[in-house]
């Protein structure tokens, strides 16, 4: 990456600080903040992806195509909850349909829990929103799955199969935006005293739509998914990356 690469990230980086900041500001407490939130978040990635994106190869991502839906997926507390809300909206439509979302989600939580990357991936073990090829979640999926384009198809079929030397050829782009509304919404929300870590988002998902007092708790800021919090080694470098640029 270049200097001016580096500039121009830091500097959407602190206006998608900015932002969040602004939002927290008006909305602590409010029940309607994951809302403004995650709104703010997915409209900021889907527009700066698709300018970053310009000049590369279409995706080859498409309805139908679920070979990356074993992946595993982490999600901050804002992206978990809207999407316990929307399961717990759209729980009457699937019952109708004999679809229990919740068994489904508390099912594969309890095969994939402790399988790392390349054993979730290998194992083909899809997400349990996957019906018919289709995410079922897919208007509040996470900025993990929003991040992750492909440009060719048969490349992720050959690596899920494991074939050797398969690698699909992913989206730097789609993948820096993410990571970069991702790091701002958890660099504000640590700044306003709300739990602020990624979680593994199965883990977390099926704890908050279980646990209907959960956001209430994290609204008030409770650490209410601390001990799911993923690597907190590389969550201590990154406290004191977003303490040294609020700094400047």
């Amino acid at each position: 990456m270049t200097g001016e690469d580096e500039s121009g990230a830091q500097a959407f980086f602190l206006a998608m600080r900015e932002s969040f900041d602004r939002i927290l500001a008006v909305g602590r407490g409010d029940p309607r903040l994951v809302d403004a939130l995650t709104a703010q978040a997915f409209e900021s990635f889907d527009r700066n992806a698709e300018i970053q994106s310009e000049g590369q190869p279409d995706p080859a991502c498409s309805r139908g195509c679920d070979t990356c839906c074993c992946l595993h997926v982490s999600a901050t507390a804002p992206e978990i909850f809207l999407a316990a809300r929307f399961l717990r909206l759209t729980a009457p439509a699937f019952a109708r349909h004999g679809v229990d979302m919740a068994s489904k989600l508390a099912g594969a939580h309890e095969t994939t829990a402790g399988k790392s990357q390349q054993e979730r991936f290998s194992s083909c073990l899809l997400c349990p929103f996957i019906i018919g090829g289709a995410c079922a979640i897919y208007s509040v999926r996470t900025l993990a799955c929003r991040g992750h384009v492909s440009f060719d198809k048969e490349a992720c079929l050959a690596a899920a199969a494991g074939e050797e030397d398969a690698e699909a050829p992913l989206s730097a782009a789609h993948r820096a935006v993410r990571s970069l509304v991702q790091s701002a919404l958890q660099a504000s929300l640590r700044d306003a005293g709300l739990d602020w870590g990624a979680c593994e988002f199965l883990s977390g998902l099926d704890r908050a739509l279980h646990d209907e007092g959960c956001e209430a708790r994290w609204l008030r800021g409770e650490p209410v998914f601390a001990d799911l919090h993923e690597n907190k080694a590389a969550a201590q470098d990154m406290a004191a990356t977003f303490d040294a640029l609020r700094s400047h």
